[in-house]
């Protein structure tokens, strides 16, 4: 008896300092003084993702993905594929898109062989943390038309940029022949991502390989692949794999 009793009240004082802790709590901005104001259109999912990226000379920008914004270098067949902007540190500027992919579907023989609309590019957003360090950004949800163009399959992409935003190379290294989700098809490459310190090797999660078993894949950051569609070979332009 003596015991329950006592259990009982240790439960009432936890009860209590778990209430009060609940109600009391307050929060909190990092710098109520020294801050910037970054947004853009509505609906776009802004500040999805967020990194810090310190670009050659010492210049600072703030990178956030909207996977749902319009890009203004795609054409209009691509619909809410995804949008990285560069904000600067300094103020509260306008962000800048910046030009990872300025290209529409891509077609072969007049068939199309990818959908980027709705792909969520900037779903995934990594920087090296180096100084003047690469940037790599996702989109999970790109399309691939497989198997003679006759599938749809969410294989996932990413883009890596130099730290200027200069130079883009792609790299999908699920758009193999190995269609369908018992395969690579459903892979999702780009779900997560990320470049070492050094800036020479990317490493990009698909966890919906092989029966959502899942594939980690390491690239070399500074290769470059051509791109081999459709018919034209067994890798099906999977840059990321030689």
């Amino acid at each position: 008896m003596h015991f329950a009793r006592t259990m009982g009240s240790f439960y009432q004082v936890l009860f209590f300092v778990l209430f009060w802790s609940v109600f009391t709590a307050e929060g909190f901005n990092v710098d109520a003084f020294n801050y910037a104001v970054y947004g853009t259109e509505d609906n776009s999912m802004f500040g999805f993702t967020v990194a810090v990226h310190k670009q050659k000379y010492d210049r600072g920008w703030i990178l956030v993905g909207a996977p749902e914004a319009q890009s203004q270098y795609q054409s209009s067949s691509v619909r809410l594929g995804g949008v990285v902007y560069k904000c600067r540190t300094d103020g509260d500027d306008p962000c800048q898109e910046i030009p990872f992919d300025r290209d529409g579907n891509q077609y072969m023989a007049g068939k199309q062989m990818d959908q980027k609309s709705d792909q969520w590019f900037g779903a995934t957003l990594s920087t090296s943390g180096a100084l003047g360090g690469p940037i790599v950004a996702c989109a999970p949800r790109y399309v691939w038309y497989s198997k003679e163009m006759n599938r749809r399959d969410p294989v996932g992409t990413c883009f890596v940029a130099d730290s200027s935003f200069e130079t883009f190379e792609e790299y999908s290294p699920c758009r193999t022949s190995n269609w369908g989700y018992h395969r690579q098809g459903s892979c999702q490459a780009g779900f997560s991502a990320a470049i070492n310190s050094i800036g020479d090797r990317l490493f990009v999660g698909a966890p919906g390989s092989y029966y959502w078993q899942g594939q980690m894949y390491s690239i070399d950051a500074n290769s470059r692949f051509n791109y081999t569609p459709g018919l034209l070979g067994t890798t099906y332009g999977a840059k990321g794999i030689s």
